[in-house]
């Protein structure tokens, strides 16, 4: 097992950026988790945890989706009631070194995160497509914090369009940011609300990069969602050997 060197943090502040009367309103912590935790925290997350390529069925139209890259979750919502075992899929608790950089993630930010998920792009054929994470059980104008291990690449966002409007999506007002290894980008506002984001292919990509999301769900249907769009149904696969394999016999954590 990859031993874990002391996490420490950059004490510089984070740097404002908000545009469009703060429909756009982001931190951004240069180097933020800084060396070498940041690398032997990649290197224990990559070797140690299960990580899953999800496969599922879009609920309105039938269309198959093949998640292209690795996915994981941990924590849950907080509502009394719901014990670990009411779930369709066990939660699983927040390893306690992502513990220690939640709180101080929530120490920066002000804000409060129960839920982690996260991503894997083992190359630049690896990706996520345009989105927003703007669905209720993350409550109104979500704060969500975005800590990148590795490779460096590029995150896209594009303003949504309004109602009222008519165009290609080329004529959106669109920000383009360069994510290295132990930055630090947090989202909040009226972000998720009025942009989406995007982690595109990129074919000369050099190496892998892990992406830690810290989030707070608000409810059942939160948590349901975060288990079965990021462990899925499907088979498990560990770092071995320099590379990812199908592991169903030998679960990490």
């Amino acid at each position: 097992m990859p031993a874990i060197t002391a996490v420490s943090f950059s004490s510089e502040p984070g740097r404002c950026i908000s545009k469009y009367s703060s429909s756009l309103d982001l931190v951004f912590w240069k180097s933020w988790l800084r060396e070498p935790a940041r690398n032997s925290l990649r290197d224990w997350m990559l070797c140690e945890l299960s990580w899953h390529r999800v496969i599922y069925t879009r609920p309105n139209g039938g269309i198959t989706i093949h998640t292209p890259r690795f996915t994981t979750t941990f924590g849950r919502d907080d509502l009394p009631g719901n014990s670990d075992g009411s779930y369709s899929k066990t939660p699983k608790a927040i390893p306690e070194c992502l513990m220690a950089i939640k709180e101080e993630i929530e120490r920066i930010t002000q804000a409060s995160y129960n839920a982690l998920i996260v991503n894997y792009y083992q190359d630049g054929n690896d990706s996520i497509s345009y989105h927003s994470d703007d669905e209720t059980f993350l409550g109104p104008n979500p704060s969500i914090a975005s800590l990148t291990l590795g490779s460096t690449r590029d995150f896209l966002m594009r303003r949504k369009a309004p109602s009222s409007v008519i165009g290609p999506a080329a004529t959106r007002p669109t920000e383009k940011f360069m994510l290295e290894d132990g930055d630090l980008l947090l989202m909040r506002g009226r972000t998720q609300a009025e942009w989406e984001h995007a982690v595109p292919k990129r074919k000369n990509a050099p190496g892998g990069r892990i992406n830690i999301t810290f989030r707070r769900v608000v409810n059942r249907k939160g948590t349901e969602n975060f288990l079965r769009y990021n462990r899925g149904d499907g088979p498990t696969w560990r770092f071995q050997n320099g590379r990812m394999e199908e592991a169903p016999e030998n679960p990490g954590i």
